[in-house]
């Protein structure tokens, strides 16, 4: 059994492509953010559920989409985000679409072969915003304050692959699919054979995502800034 883990696919299409071509593998999880910054919002979220993920969590991008809110980033990108999300994203999602958004949890806990797994897009603290660059133990709390312990806790957000082990708990964080931030432009994944982790890249082909960016007819100090994170991975 291969288990694909994707995040932070962010409406780039090309690299969430290149990622199911190339790869092998029998299920999927996804930790959310499938909008914003990228130029197809609605062909990912089309692609996504003809995967039938058996996880899906809701990602801050995907929550200000479907709720109409600020994504509440951080404050390199947030000016991108709500340009994109105003004059991309909210342009190319149909009622259908924001319905099904508002469907999706916010966290998932599972058992899976007797062992607990946490999912979550920021962390178990503070699910849609919360950042964990690297795990913190004090991310690893409920609403109420009560600690969480689980075998395996997987979270996206911050778009830096990770992998971990902290006590008895595994954690990994697959990177961004269609925004790599860590001075890496490859997409980036995971793969879990359910016993180990591995963080992928791939390398796709930026340029065309560069050119449907271009296509929009977006304004053209928001473009240079999107292309710039497309082609170096960082902001």
């Amino acid at each position: 059994m291969r288990i694909l883990i994707i995040s932070d696919i962010h409406g780039n299409l090309e690299a969430m492509k290149e990622i199911l071509n190339k790869e092998k593998f029998d299920k999927v999880w996804f930790l959310g953010d499938f909008a914003d910054y990228g130029p197809q919002p609605d062909a990912v979220l089309d692609e996504l559920r003809s995967l039938n993920p058996d996880i899906w969590i809701m990602g801050n991008h995907d929550y200000a989409n479907a709720f109409d809110v600020d994504c509440k980033c951080g404050e390199k990108t947030h000016a991108l985000s709500v340009y994109t999300r105003e004059n991309i994203t909210k342009k190319k999602l149909s009622k259908e679409d924001i319905t099904f958004l508002r469907n999706i949890p916010l966290k998932k806990e599972e058992i899976i072969n007797n062992k607990s797994y946490y999912f979550v897009h920021g962390c178990p603290s503070d699910p849609l915003y919360g950042y964990m660059f690297d795990f913190m133990p004090e991310c690893l709390r409920n609403e109420l304050g009560g600690e969480i312990k689980v075998d395996y806790l997987l979270f996206g957000h911050t778009h830096i692959p990770v992998i971990g082990e902290y006590e008895n708990l595994i954690y990994l964080n697959p990177g961004s699919v269609g925004q790599p931030r860590d001075n890496d432009s490859r997409a980036s994944y995971a793969i879990f054979d359910g016993m180990n982790f591995e963080v992928k890249r791939v390398k796709y082909d930026i340029e065309k995502t560069v050119k449907k960016l271009k296509d929009l007819k977006i304004r053209e100090d928001y473009l240079e800034r999107l292309i710039e994170i497309l082609r170096f991975g960082k902001v």
